[in-house]
């Protein structure tokens, strides 16, 4: 607002030497009556509206080609981040090829650190919210290891099936259970959320939560809390005294105030922050 203020009156003062000066020199040639001097006008107007024109196209044609600039680049940065994480996650899509690239998927370069937390942390018990590329990472690297089990959640029946075929065909059925969990009314505190219809029986199944990745759900716009905020709220006491809490999406606004939020409730837990594509931040307990 105040740069728009600024920029008005330097116009303003602009037009009024303008004015100024055109006065002064038709009194200086005798233009001392309109008839005289309204010729002299007209053309400055005219050239001043030319130059604005001229202006305006200039500006409006460099906005436009910085928006396009910015939107190939940030194409560009995504597509580095998923090629970069593919090659480091080449032993696991050998069999199926994996779908990259965002939206409802991980990154290439968050799956890659995913499976390296995973293939050093060793973790037993792994709770995914939101099924897909990540549910089959996890679980080919729970299969190698010989020990382990996911359970994955996703809100949407066509998606969970989608995934749960994949898991089938890649013959990870003993180590992974894909379940639907639609999304219900939950109040915490003040607030209402939509969460994660978790069947308890399954939850108990799993036992102790030695990994939370927290994927899902999708955010909805126009909403203003963070849809995934319950993630740590409602499972915290399930999770595992070396359990680790991978963030995907970190980079966005709503998810690195939902974590800052989360550290706020419970201080006993350390943050580490990784420069990934769409951003991750790992969750840990302080010792």
């Amino acid at each position: 607002m105040e740069k728009h203020i600024v920029k008005s009156l330097a116009l303003g003062s602009a037009a009024g030497l303008a004015g100024g000066g055109i006065t002064a020199l038709g009194a200086s040639l005798g233009f001392t009556t309109f008839s005289a001097i309204w010729p002299a006008l007209a053309i400055c107007a005219v050239i001043g509206a030319l130059v604005h024109n001229a202006k305006q196209s200039s500006t409006d044609l460099m906005d436009n080609r910085t928006h396009t600039l910015r939107k190939r680049l940030e194409r560009v940065r995504r597509d580095v981040g998923d090629i970069h994480g593919l090659v480091r996650l080449g032993p696991y899509t050998q069999d199926l090829p994996l779908p990259m690239g965002g939206g409802w998927a991980l990154t290439g370069d968050s799956a890659a650190l995913l499976a390296r937390e995973v293939l050093t942390r060793r973790p037993g018990t792994i709770l995914e919210l939101g099924s897909g590329v990540s549910t089959l990472i996890l679980g080919q690297i729970v299969k190698r290891g010989g020990q382990g089990h996911v359970l994955s959640v996703d809100h949407d029946p066509g998606w969970a099936s989608q995934t749960r075929r994949y898991v089938e065909f890649l013959g990870l059925d003993d180590v992974v259970t894909v379940v639907d969990a639609p999304l219900k009314a939950l109040s915490l505190g003040n607030q209402a959320f939509n969460w994660y219809d978790i069947p308890q029986s399954e939850l108990d199944k799993l036992g102790a939560i030695d990994l939370l990745l927290v994927d899902g759900p999708p955010q909805s716009q126009g909403i203003s809390q963070a849809a995934r905020y319950p993630a740590f709220p409602v499972l915290r006491q399930r999770l595992s005294h070396n359990a680790l809490v991978f963030v995907d999406d970190a980079h966005r606004s709503m998810e690195s105030n939902m974590i800052r939020q989360w550290m706020a409730e419970d201080p006993g837990w350390n943050e580490q922050w990784f420069d990934t594509v769409d951003g991750v931040c790992l969750l840990t307990r302080k010792s």
